[in-house]
């Protein structure tokens, strides 16, 4: 399981990387549009981060959005790009997705974009699989997405990659440098990813590599899953 020294790793990064990192993140993900609709639902947002996601599901009809992050200035952001209505909308919690706050079966849909690749271990990230199950409604879809372990812009890491497995690590984790800070990575197949998310429990519907600028290489792995 996630090492106390690593948890609090994750924590001072996003901490400290908040505002920068949601300047840069505006748009929600266009993978999102697979998890709807969202009408009248409870939908969690895990690993929120700046909120561009939780906007998107209000703007579509969520009845409410819980927007969870273990970053508590990632949170601060969120709420501070919120605006009008919508803030009533979404509530913010602060909590490890290892260890969710919620009931079990209290969501219609989780939003799992872009976060558990950055959990380090597989033993963690297929508990934060079963912790997306136990507070997911019966039949309650999750969406999951990583970045993708095969891109152009990732070869040169490949030595980096090597030397962390020779080192008792997985193969495809990974720091990426953030100005002076590096944030830990462990990149995915679809293949991967989908196992991961089996082994958790799920029924997979759709799993794909999503294209966001690369013509020839997805940048991200992508699953829809339900929980049966």
């Amino acid at each position: 399981m996630m090492a106390e020294s690593e948890r609090k790793e994750i924590v001072e990064v996003f901490d400290a990387i908040a505002e920068e990192f949601s300047r840069s993140r505006r748009r929600a993900w266009k993978s999102l549009e697979d998890a709807g609709p969202f009408e009248g639902e409870f939908v969690l947002d895990l690993g929120a981060g700046g909120g561009r996601n939780s906007r998107f599901l209000a703007e579509r009809g969520a009845a409410f959005v819980v927007a969870a992050d273990i970053s508590s200035e990632m949170l601060k952001v969120l709420m501070s790009n919120l605006k009008g209505g919508y803030r009533s909308l979404v509530q913010p919690v602060r909590c490890d997705a290892l260890y969710l706050p919620f009931s079990p079966s209290a969501f219609d849909k989780v939003i799992f974009v872009a976060t558990i690749h950055h959990i380090p271990g597989s033993l963690a990230r297929l508990r934060a699989m079963q912790e997306v199950k136990r507070v997911l409604k019966q039949n309650g879809s999750v969406l999951v997405t990583a970045w993708a372990l095969i891109q152009l812009r990732f070869l040169r890491h490949l030595p980096a990659m090597i030397n962390n497995w020779l080192k008792g690590r997985e193969f495809g984790d990974l720091y990426i440098p953030w100005g002076k800070m590096k944030r830990f990575y462990h990149l995915f197949t679809v293949r991967g990813l989908s196992a991961l998310v089996k082994d958790a429990g799920f029924c997979v519907k759709k799993a794909y590599g999503e294209k966001v600028s690369s013509r020839i290489f997805a940048e991200n792995c992508v699953v829809l899953a339900r929980k049966v």
